[in-house]
């Protein structure tokens, strides 16, 4: 059977369709079947945007496609209304989002060393962080190198603001907050505690 002659049309009823299509690869069948974010009939169908990214890792090669139309092409599909699952890997707001602190250590340390690729470069769309009581001293660090890079010159974990900004966090935590801050929240308090309080040599 020449592999023109075979082709893969899954259905994600059994969170196995990933799989399933790159064996489908491995096994011999020229042509995979996906929809774009996995939209389709039941669980959906076998998402577009995982294919190219496990055609690159199969071939090292991106076949001439241009990765970044992935992000737009989300952007596009919640302007006109259709809901963009959050947890969605490439495409979804939690992508690429970290909320541990241990991660966030990570990134700021090596970004490869957490990052499965370049999402910068691949999607436009570099790693972030959600400030909780988990995010700890290294969340906080990254949230500032990333929204308020002025401020980030020398700073450390260490920075007496960064430590006292964390613990007013864990005890908003510890008072029955469940839900990580917003950026513009996040903002508010970074903005205060660097106003009011002294510098990083301190």
């Amino acid at each position: 059977m020449p592999p023109e002659a075979l082709e893969f049309h899954g259905q994600n009823d059994l969170d196995a369709i990933i799989p399933n299509a790159v064996s489908a690869w491995l096994y011999g069948a020229a042509a995979n079947n996906g929809t774009l974010l996995g939209i389709g009939e039941r669980s959906g169908n076998t998402p577009i945007e995982a294919l190219v990214f496990w055609l690159i890792s199969l071939t090292g090669d991106a076949q001439g496609m241009e990765t970044r139309v992935i992000t737009e092409i989300a952007d596009y599909y919640r302007a006109i209304g259709e809901p963009v699952d959050v947890r969605l890997p490439f495409v979804g707001d939690n992508f690429n989002v970290t909320r541990a602190g241990i991660h966030a250590d990570g990134l700021i340390k090596d970004e490869e060393i957490y990052n499965p690729f370049d999402t910068s470069r691949l999607l436009d769309r570099p790693p972030r962080v959600a400030i909780t009581d988990k995010s700890g001293t290294a969340g906080l660090l990254m949230w500032v190198r990333d929204h308020r890079p002025a401020l980030a010159t020398g700073l450390t974990k260490q920075d007496p603001r960064i430590r006292r900004l964390n613990e007013s966090i864990i005890e908003e935590f510890s008072a029955g907050r469940i839900t990580s801050l917003g950026d513009e929240e996040v903002g508010h308090l970074v903005d205060d505690a660097f106003t009011a309080s002294e510098p990083a040599s301190a």
